[in-house]
């Protein structure tokens, strides 16, 4: 993974998940997309 450039995904959350995904941001001082990517990765290697 992350050999190739990054591409967009869009993806729609519910108000009260993306409310909550940008609490978790800002208190670990991360973007949205970091903590997406790093919870995608976990999610795919548990499989």
């Amino acid at each position: 993974m992350g050999s190739a450039p990054a591409r967009s995904f869009p993806v729609r959350l519910d108000p009260e998940l993306r409310a909550a995904l940008d609490d978790r941001a800002k208190r670990d001082g991360r973007t949205a997309s970091e903590i997406v990517r790093q919870a995608l990765r976990q999610f795919l290697d548990a499989g």
